[in-house]
């Protein structure tokens, strides 16, 4: 039975003939760190899977009163639609209260829309009130326009100094550096690798977006 890992280390072979030289251990350590870095750039847009947990405050509207409907946008761009969970969490006290409530999401801006009217029962008490959204992120399909990211750091990863492969040539060996047993890439390589696919990384990154959200990740 294929893993994840196995169909994304498969799409890469598809797009970079190094991977012709090297054995399953490197492929999946090479292709393993290039998912985790791009991730790391992109803050948090993950291709496979994460779990996502936001707790968003519930703000008063104009007037003093809570809201009926909630939006929240959940900007990741590989949404599992199938994994959103919503409850609302009342605060009484040092104790709390779950509350279901209902919700649609928008494929297509990714837009939650979250019913309040049946959770919330009176005005000026927002504040003891939150919302938590627990959902997944990733996809099984590595997009195209990436493809050649994952094999650029899967590349240099794999050492393949150590690999006769006339495709592929040599890797120079400071691209991979070792701190207390953990090999990653060097910082040389790295500032390379995302200069070159700098489009591409700010085309995919929600740093700026989650920088100005006053969201709280609780797990």
């Amino acid at each position: 039975m294929s893993t994840p890992m196995d169909l994304y280390v498969q799409q890469v072979e598809e797009c970079c003939k190094c991977f012709e030289c090297a054995s399953d251990e490197q492929r999946e350590e090479a292709v393993l760190t290039a998912l985790h870095d791009w991730g790391t750039l992109t803050c948090g847009n993950w291709i496979d899977e994460h779990d996502i947990n936001l707790r968003v405050p519930i703000s008063e509207e104009c007037g003093g009163c809570c809201p009926n409907i909630l939006r929240v946008n959940l900007p990741e761009a590989w949404v599992q639609q199938e994994t959103i969970k919503v409850k609302v969490r009342a605060w009484l006290g040092l104790e709390t209260k779950e509350i279901t409530v209902d919700f649609v999401f928008d494929e297509y801006t990714h837009d939650l829309m979250i019913d309040l009217s049946n959770a919330i029962d009176c005005c000026n008490r927002c504040k003891t009130y939150d919302v938590i959204i627990d959902y997944t992120v990733g996809t099984d399909t590595i997009p195209k326009e990436l493809c050649r990211w994952f094999c650029s750091i899967a590349k240099v990863y794999m050492q393949l100094e150590e690999v006769e492969c006339a495709q592929c040539g040599a890797a120079d060996s400071v691209a991979i550096v070792e701190t207390d047993g953990t090999k990653d890439l060097s910082a040389t390589i790295k500032y390379l690798a995302i200069k070159y696919f700098q489009n591409v990384i700010d085309e995919y990154s929600l740093c700026l977006l989650k920088s100005l959200k006053d969201w709280t990740v609780i797990a």
